[in-house]
């Protein structure tokens, strides 16, 4: 009986052995910090904070530490980041991989799990490590209250509005002076999703995003704690256009802002920083210690004492690509789709260096393949454009892409669609149980011949039916890339789903096609906010693009 318990404790402590860092080297704690606020904007971006009037956030930086080039995890969505940033892991070890994320009910298991069966998270930590501290979530977005045990806090609210939010985050401090305090302030992001991310209107929203940091560093000198209060300001994700969700450096970057006490003053953090990488900082300032499924770091160069890490690779000043012309907008390639005989191509080099050189066709332009771009050229047929800044005979920049689908002026439209009025509508539904309120026919698979003026755009859905022609037999891939949830059907045959609530995301999905015509169905929908569509195909000989509508038919 002894020797069963005493393998029962054995297994137990290689259990919390395994679930914590092993290390024997315990770090010093930076000295002068009893008091972490992290604040978390959703949606601020970089270009946010350097265009808006942001006189706080301006002060941080001069007097803190900063970077403006940390990154999000993929996909660039809120609950994926949320959770990494409190969770100190990316998506394939804590398994937020969706808004549609919930505790019982996802895809992917996490890594490790605590007594509640959850990721552990920073909350975790201070519960586990130091139960006497006080902490708390206060927060403007209640999907954020899901990511983590309200047994792990002392103080959870959903402030369901920005200023609400601040005045319980004030409320809180200047009362309980707690030791760790994470706020959530969600306007910004509704902004970039009802106006449009770098509009006016989303710079406002930063501004006010900052007037509401000053009134939280303002209760912390209120309380009497601000000479011991290190601060933290950064945001699950960017955005571009009306949405985000994708794999633009303009939804990717984030700001990462360190400030107050334990902080070297003006401090360029030049060493790469990850959505990640929040929660292991705030455990390096408090003394905690991670768990072994942690992936972050702490950012340790900012901190006063520290020396700045020695980087053998150092971040590369970016050289903007191209801007091919005409512009489709946001989440697509440049071209769009034309009835006319020929189209110009303009092609802009955004940079005060380099030449621009472009290929047709899918290849990548290369010194060998391409051809130094001009003056504008005309298409006559339909094709693929890329391009890219070249200096001293390199690459320098990221690849821009055109695509140019020419159809012919007396062509009939060849894709039908049905539009439908789905309330509360959170994926795609059985079209079988609506009536469409619109019907007609349109060039392509795409959303902005549809959801035009005075069409709803918010709790709809759509169909498209159109035949495909395959030039040759063979394996076709075929991709949606949606915002919200699609699905595609070749022949009846489900080949993508890409269904759900979230930003923009690419899915794909194969099959074998004899040469000849084939009935594709593409279904989409749009909860709210921002949205996107585009439906892209590639087989033999045939690179990939967006459908073009020169190969679609209303008949077989």
């Amino acid at each position: 009986m002894f020797k069963k318990k005493l393998n029962k404790v054995l297994i137990m402590t290689m259990g919390t052995l395994f679930l914590w860092s092993c290390s024997s080297n315990i770090e010093a704690t930076p000295e002068g910090i009893e008091h972490i606020i992290v604040i978390g904007i959703d949606g601020m971006s970089p270009n946010g904070i350097q265009k808006a009037n942001t006189p706080t956030l301006d002060s941080m930086i001069q007097n803190g530490a900063a970077t403006m080039h940390a990154r999000s995890v993929l996909p660039s969505s809120s609950s994926p980041n949320w959770a990494s940033m409190i969770m100190g892991a990316d998506t394939e070890q804590h398994g937020v991989t969706s808004n549609g994320w919930e505790k019982f009910d996802h895809q992917l298991p996490p890594v490790v799990v605590t007594e509640n069966g959850t990721f552990p998270t920073i909350f975790t930590l201070f519960k586990d490590q130091q139960p006497e501290a006080h902490v708390g979530a206060i927060y403007d977005w209640d999907g954020f209250g899901r990511l983590f045990e309200k047994s792990d806090v002392d103080f959870d609210i959903d402030g369901d509005h920005e200023d609400k939010t601040t005045q319980e985050a004030v409320n809180y401090i200047k009362e309980h002076t707690p030791k760790f305090t994470f706020v959530h302030l969600d306007h910004v992001d509704h902004a970039g999703h009802a106006k449009g991310h770098g509009t006016p209107d989303y710079f406002q929203s930063v501004e006010k995003a900052d007037s509401l940091i000053a009134e939280i560093i303002d209760a912390t000198k209120q309380a009497g704690i601000f000479e011991k209060t290190m601060f933290i300001v950064s945001a699950d994700h960017g955005g571009l256009g009306f949405g985000h969700g994708g794999e633009s450096l303009a939804e990717m970057e984030i700001p990462f802002i360190l400030y107050g006490a334990g902080i070297k003053k003006g401090y360029y953090i030049e060493e790469t920083v990850y959505q990640y990488d929040n929660a292991p900082t705030v455990a390096y300032a408090m003394g905690l210690q991670t768990p072994q499924a942690w992936i972050g770091r702490p950012v340790k160069g900012a901190f006063i004492g520290n020396e700045a890490p020695k980087l053998i690779y150092k971040r590369k000043e970016q050289i903007t690509q191209p801007k091919i012309l005409p512009d489709a907008g946001y989440f697509e390639p440049a071209g769009g789709v034309f009835k006319a005989d020929s189209v110009a191509v303009v092609i802009q080099n955004p940079n005060n260096a380099g030449e621009i050189r472009y290929t047709l066709g899918a290849a990548v332009p290369s010194l060998e393949n391409s051809e130094v771009y001009r003056d504008t050229f005309y298409l006559k047929q339909t094709d693929i454009i890329k391009a890219g800044v070249f200096q001293n005979d390199q690459l320098v920049s990221t690849i821009a892409e055109g695509s140019f689908r020419i159809v012919s002026k007396g062509k009939q439209d060849p894709v039908t669609f049905q539009v439908y009025q789905v309330n509360g509508i959170e994926k795609l539904p059985d079209f079988a149980d609506f009536n469409p309120i619109l019907e007609g026919f349109v060039t392509e698979f795409s959303h902005k011949q549809v959801l035009s003026e005075g069409i709803p755009q918010e709790q709809v859905a759509v169909v498209f039916e159109s035949y495909l022609e395959a030039q040759e037999a063979g394996k076709y891939t075929f991709f949606t890339n949606s915002d919200d949830g699609s699905k595609l059907y070749v022949n009846g045959i489900q080949i993508v789903d890409n269904d759900g609530d979230h930003g923009v995301m690419e899915r794909s999905g194969s099959l074998e096609l004899a040469k000849g015509k084939h009935l594709v169905r593409v279904e989409f929908f749009n909860g709210g906010g921002g949205y996107h569509l585009d439906v892209k195909y590639k087989g033999p000989n045939t690179p990939k693009q967006i459908v073009p509508a020169n190969h679609l038919y209303r008949e077989k």
